[in-house]
């Protein structure tokens, strides 16, 4: 799942979800480069409890996602509890073991996260500008830009109807390690939990 340069992942919504706008557990499938079927990623579904706070605490409320091969083995483990002021998700290998983290930075023109290794030192950055809606450069220690995450155009039926969203994950050519590349693709949900998720009516997420 990790060897290429390139990841897609597309939400995948529940048709009861966009006829009473409630947003239940996300689900997205993984691609390839040629748009070929890699896996899953799958929110833990908890019962009704969770179904209320997905519904009150919305975009900051916790979660644990389960990234699956096609052959429903977990490839990958991401924890997030609640936060106030900005996220930060724990990330986990196949056999439960902390690879590393993704956390969220305070920035007033630009979206920022840190991608962090299981020892808690930072390997890359993601700055993003706020007019740049859909557009995350992931950069390396010294800024260069080393891969993005790049929200994509679903198609007008898609966008109208619902606010799923496919996501590209690019890695550029540099010396990834296949841990760096797992939480450079964990960031891709981490972003589309905290600017994209229950934008329904407000087209982008970020203002909200």
């Amino acid at each position: 799942m990790w060897e290429g340069h390139t990841l897609w992942i597309r939400q995948q919504k529940e048709w009861i979800e966009i006829a009473v706008d409630w947003e239940m557990a996300n689900q997205y499938q993984v691609l390839d480069s040629e748009k070929l079927p890699l896996g899953w990623v799958i929110e833990e579904r908890k019962g009704w409890k969770a179904f209320f706070v997905r519904g009150f605490l919305r975009s900051r409320r916790p979660f644990s996602v389960h990234v699956m091969n096609m052959k429903k083995e977990v490839q990958l483990f991401m924890k997030r509890p609640f936060f106030f002021l900005f996220s930060r998700m724990e990330v986990k290998g196949a056999q439960g073991e902390i690879i590393g983290f993704i956390q969220q930075r305070f920035g007033i023109l630009y979206k920022k996260y840190d991608l962090l290794d299981n020892q808690g030192f930072v390997f890359s950055r993601i700055q993003s500008p706020l007019w740049r809606l859909w557009t995350f450069p992931i950069r390396g220690i010294h800024g260069e830009e080393i891969g993005g995450i790049h929200k994509r155009w679903g198609g007008i039926l898609r966008e109208v109807f619902s606010d799923a969203d496919t996501y590209q994950v690019h890695y550029a050519n540099y010396p990834w390690t296949e841990n760096q590349k797992k939480i450079a693709f964990a960031a891709a949900v981490s972003i589309d939990f905290d600017y994209f998720e229950n934008n329904q009516g407000r087209r982008g997420g970020i203002f909200r």
